[in-house]
């Protein structure tokens, strides 16, 4: 009765009331406002205040505490340590920590608490990031790998993509270059896949292909980073054939504002310099050579011994002329004493142009913090990456700003916002790293670099001297790149539909480009040998333009991307008892458009005046290839997930996306790609109760996934669907016209390249929950490549090479995957944690379309994609007398054998040696097995982690410029046959590739095939935190100082470049080692 009196008479009156809760009886009658001021008053909150320990007794730092139900929480500090306001004493406090299982506590009456965590399996606590949504680790039913970013933080890397090589199962990392600016990594999952584009589709934040990539993302701005490597990644449809990398960043957590400063210096030098031959040893084999070229065999002897003392040798053959050295004894002796070193130097080419260390530094501030409605985080990071030139032109700068923000607007509506600003600036010289280390392998030895006053010495062709052309004397290029990307999103929940969610969200991303290329002439000094200073000792060098031109030249072209993303999705969580379901549905509209614009001049007044206006009239570049980045492009999907467990027991996942392209003829722009995925918790099963398994889960996964991204020789092949035109000129009335031709006629039937994708897996935890073990097997079969048929018209037609390539390629790619993840505290100021993994993939080319009038062990089907086609070395012909008792016949490729000559087998048993020997083997240049170890210690304020990498199953071929072109590899003049030391194992030098065995088609042998199989402490961190009772007085939360390295030593059976390099002939920037020290330091 006194509710109804309140509610409809005393609450119109502007009078409140306080029920019997309160009063034992009748109605206080007070204003309203009254009441809010002086009566309505909550009871304060209550202060808890605790430890966190493991199971040993040891603190444990940054285990988060919240209070269930809400979003207010805390995390420890250095000491286990923590303090929390909670309502009343029916609060509850969720108490987590990676690696540890959560525990919940009711706070009850007490105002201090001490929690002891327990080791828990990986495979039961973690929480890994799918496609479009999160997933508890024990209900995940695809292949994904995952790591915290935490791990990557570690690495002095500065490109993002090299530190994450060895840490993640079936995810394969090759870096090529470590130029500054383009040190990047090509990232592959489970091998080779396809003849086209292998490369997997990048998410960041939910936003795929997100301009600019991962490489140049702060490690200090990520939080985790997912591999989907099966039907998991089917929900991305047409770019889910390679695999998908999902990457999130971080975002800012209830509590105080927290400030963290980070700062890295380190130093950098090439893992691996090619040793090259000496002067002395190059002055031989140059001398060698003309004998095996002009003097007949049984006087080999007397004629080396003759050139060794006398420098010259006189055939008594008739027709034989005299043979002169190409360096003459006394000049081999003074090039061994160094007693000239201005007529006679011994140039290490590669010394010259290095110095011993090149610095590196990165700098960053992050700033995070919030309260249950908003919390933000902040990040502002430097980088500069110098190169290991003297006087280096080549240097990488950049500056990255980012900020996510996530706001509560209400009980059912959540926002939030990120903002990423980034510059990448980079410093080249005008001459590009190909052409510096061209010269580098080519120098030789018996030439100076620099003269010994400092001056630069003469060019190898084309002005080109390696102490020159790293430095700025050359002009400069300059390439500047901003970033500018934002995205957000608004959660909508349905406050009378529990569990349902609606996400608009949408991105855009903006990269504009300015490429500036400032070429100009410079100078190089010689000597005559003959003319002196005035003090007669001092040669008389003599400066010369020596560049291919004489005047300035400006080249600037202008990139600019525009991307855009529109998304929504609508989630549905229910729990019906024992039954959960998740069901999502979501549409994404993306357009890309890339536009640009390049201008040229000339005939400047002098080199000091660097801008367009100030040169001669406009003329057209010569080089066109930056239209390639002209584009606008767009796509469509609608897809969905329907998830279903019972008891965490039985799993099943549904996948499905609907996606439309424009690269496809209209008519089949849009196509289906599914996916189903299986799992079993065996442990949750009353029957399996197996002592030793604390956990084991079976899970079987197919999808079927697209490739829109169909490249062939390199290229994307956009349109094909339409007749390809191409711009010519053809001579009209004595003047040139611009011609416009069909290039490619029109493939109607183009369409998606196509992924079948099988998978089964396995996931247990042993030895009570110290063991983590994951397996894997998988198996996936693409088709749809592009390929060209040969013969399908006839040749008098006229029309081959305008045929369109057609949807007609095959590759089945199968392999194995494993992890085993050990962890433990051996006692309260001792933790351990080892862990290995790998991945094993072999592919098999079954249709690419080539011709089968060649024997069937030269086919690329039925082989691994790109396995090498050689000729199989059988050793070298030791001596004339090797050569009288061959009975095979070499007459279809010498003319006559010599000894020193590479022995070849006869694969087809026919007697002679011809085309039909070549094979087709095994290996290509790409890995096969890959593999990680790693290990994490921690002893009281101490850590140590190390990260060892390696790979296996690829091979080089390895054959360089040198002759008089250039010198010769130090591994070519100890493996090689000569008149001194005649060898049945390697073969005699060449000059520029002029022996049947080192050029053409026979030059393709196994001999200049070199494993490539490695394993390298890629990285190597020691870290000390100091304790917490010497920064309380400061206010200052942790502090921590470590020393890092990247690729601190490499075993290898190949000596000669490094086990990553493609380039066989040594013409790349080499990778990097970098030590490193630092600190981060907190408040």
């Amino acid at each position: 009765m006194r509710k109804k009196i309140c509610k409809d008479i005393l609450l119109k009156k502007g009078l409140c009331y306080l029920l019997p809760v309160l009063f034992s009886s009748g109605i206080l009658l007070v204003p309203q406002n009254s009441l809010a001021k002086n009566f309505y008053k909550t009871a304060p909150d209550k202060s808890v205040s605790g430890k966190i320990t493991d199971d040993k007794g040891a603190p444990l730092s940054n285990v988060s505490v919240l209070l269930k139900g809400t979003k207010k929480g805390t995390t420890t500090n250095l000491n286990g340590e923590f303090s929390i306001s909670v309502p009343d004493d029916n609060a509850v406090l969720i108490i987590s920590y990676v690696g540890y299982q959560n525990k919940e506590i009711t706070i009850g009456n007490q105002t201090n608490i001490t929690v002891a965590l327990t080791i828990a399996s990986e495979n039961l606590t973690d929480v890994v990031v799918v496609g479009y949504g999160t997933q508890k680790k024990v209900t995940v039913t695809g292949a994904v790998s995952a790591i915290k970013g935490d791990a990557v933080v570690k690495s002095p890397a500065v490109d993002l993509s090299n530190s994450l090589a060895g840490r993640l199962p079936g995810l394969v990392v090759v870096q090529t270059s470590g130029e500054p600016g383009y040190d990047g990594a090509s990232l592959n999952i489970r091998g080779v896949n396809t003849i086209g584009n292998n490369s997997p589709l990048i998410v960041i934040d939910g936003v795929p292909e997100r301009d600019g990539g991962l490489g140049r993302l702060n490690p200090r701005d990520i939080d985790n980073i997912s591999v989907l490597k099966d039907a998991s990644a089917a929900i991305y449809g047409s770019r889910a054939a390679n695999g998908v990398i999902l990457i999130t960043t971080k975002k800012g957590s209830t509590g105080k504002p927290k400030i963290t400063y980070d700062f890295n210096q380190g130093y950098t030098q090439p893992g691996t310099i090619p040793k090259m031959s000496n002067a002395v040893e190059y002055a031989n084999i140059m001398n060698e050579i003309p004998i095996y070229k002009s003097i007949p065999v049984n006087e080999w002897q007397a004629a080396w011994t003759a050139i060794q003392q006398t420098g010259s040798y006189d055939s008594p053959t008739e027709g034989v002329q005299t043979l002169n050295a190409n360096y003459s004894p006394d000049a081999v002796k003074k090039y061994a004493d160094g007693s000239d070193p201005w007529g006679y130097p011994n140039t290490d080419w590669f010394g010259d142009a290095f110095r011993t260390w090149a610095p590196q530094s990165r700098h960053n501030i992050q700033i995070s913090g919030g309260s249950e409605n908003i919390r933000y985080f902040t990040s502002i990071g430097y980088v500069n990456q110098d190169a290991i030139y003297n006087n280096s032109a080549t240097r990488y700068q950049q500056y990255n700003f980012r900020t996510n923000v996530t706001a509560k607007i209400s009980n059912y509506i959540n926002t939030t916002i990120g903002i990423l600003a980034r510059r990448e600036d980079r410093h080249f010289p005008t001459e590009s790293a190909g052409s510096i280390f061209r010269m580098l392998m080519r120098g030789r030895p018996t030439e100076p670099e620099v003269w010994p006053n400092g001056m630069p010495g003469p060019d190898i062709e084309n002005g080109q001297n390696p102490y020159v052309i790293t430095t700025n004397a050359t002009g400069y290029q300059k390439d500047p790149t901003d970033y500018l990307q934002a995205n957000g999103a608004i959660d909508i929940s349905n406050p009378w539909i529990k569990g349902l969610k609606l996400t608009l969200s949408g991105a855009i991303d903006k990269n504009s480009e300015l490429n500036k290329v400032w070429q100009t002439p410079w100078m190089l000094y010689y000597w005559d040998r003959i003319t002196y200073e005035d003090d007669g000792v001092t040669p008389k060098l003599v400066g010369a333009i020596r560049s291919n031109y004489t005047d300035p030249r400006l080249t600037e072209t202008y990139y600019s991307v525009l991307n855009t993303n529109l998304t929504a999705l609508l989630n549905y969580d229910a729990k019906i008892g024992n039954h959960s379901v998740a069901i999502l549905a979501g549409v994404t509209k993306e357009t890309f458009k890339g536009d640009n614009f390049q201008a040229f001049r000339r005939n400047f007044i002098s080199p000091a005046l660097d801008q367009l206006f100030v040169g001669g009239l406009t003329q057209t570049a010569s080089n066109d290839t930056y239209f390639t980045r002209l584009f606008d492009r767009a796509k469509l999907g609608y897809y969905g997930r329907v998830q279903y467990n019972y008891k965490e027991k039985y799993l099943a996942e549904f996948l499905w996306r609907y996606d439309g392209s424009y690269i496809l003829p209209p008519d089949k722009r849009f196509g289906f790609f599914p996916g189903i995925l299986l799992g079993w918790n065996l442990t949750n099963e009353k029957f399996f109760k197996v002592p030793g398994i604390n956990y084991l889960k079976l899970r079987g996964s197919y999808g079927q996934m697209g490739n829109d991204q169909p490249y062939k020789n390199g290229l994307l092949k956009e349109y094909q669907y339409l007749s390809i035109y191409q711009f010519g000129s053809y001579p009209i009335n004595s003047q040139v016209a611009t011609t416009l031709g069909e290039f490619v006629l029109a493939n109607n039937d183009f369409t998606w390249e196509v992924a079948n994708n099988y998978n089964v897996g396995l996931d247990a935890t042993v030895l009570n929950n110290h063991l983590d073990v994951t397996l894997e097997y998988f198996y996936n079969k693409r088709s749809g490549m592009l390929v060209d048929y040969q013969g399908v018209v006839p040749a008098s037609a006229g029309i081959g090479p305008f045929l369109p390539p057609v949807n007609g390629g095959r590759i089945d790619n199968k392999g194995f995957e494993f992890t085993l993840a050990y962890k433990a505290n051996i006692n309260k100021d001792f933790y351990f944690r080892a862990g290995i993994n790998g991945g094993y993939a072999k592919n098999k080319v079954i249709d690419a379309a080539e011709s089968h009038s060649t024997p069937q062990y030269q086919w690329q089907e039925g082989k691994p994609y790109n396995a090498f086609l050689v000729y199989q070395s059988d050793g070298a012909f030791l001596d004339q007398a090797d050569i009288d008792k061959t009975t095979l016949d070499y007459s279809g490729i010498t003319g006559q054998l010599l000894p020193g000559d590479m022995k070849f087998k006869d694969v087809n048993g026919d007697g002679k040696i011809t085309p039909d020997d070549a094979v087709r083997i095994e290996k290509s240049d790409f890995p096969n097995f890959n593999y990680g170890a790693t290990i994490e210690a921690r002893y009281k304020s101490f850590d140590l982690n190390l990260l060892f990498q390696g790979a296996a199953g690829a091979a080089i071929r390895v054959q360089t410029e040198s002759g008089d072109i250039g010198n010769y590899l130090q591994y070519s003049y100890d493996h090689r046959w000569s008149i001194d030391h005649p060898s049945s194992t390697d073969p005699r030098l060449a000059i520029r590739g002029d022996t049947y065995y080192t050029g053409g088609l026979y030059g393709n042998n196994t001999y200049y095939l070199f494993s490539k199989n490695y394993i390298r402490l890629k990285n190597i961190e020691l870290g000390y935190t100091l304790p917490a009772k010497l920064l309380d007085k400061a206010k200052i939360s942790s502090f921590r100082i470590f020393v890092n390295a990247l690729n601190l030593f490499t075993v290898s059976k190949m000596k000669i470049f490094d086990p990553e390099a493609t380039a066989g002939s040594g013409v790349y920037y080499p990778q990097s080692r970098v030590l490193n020290a630092g600190f981060s330091l907190t408040f």
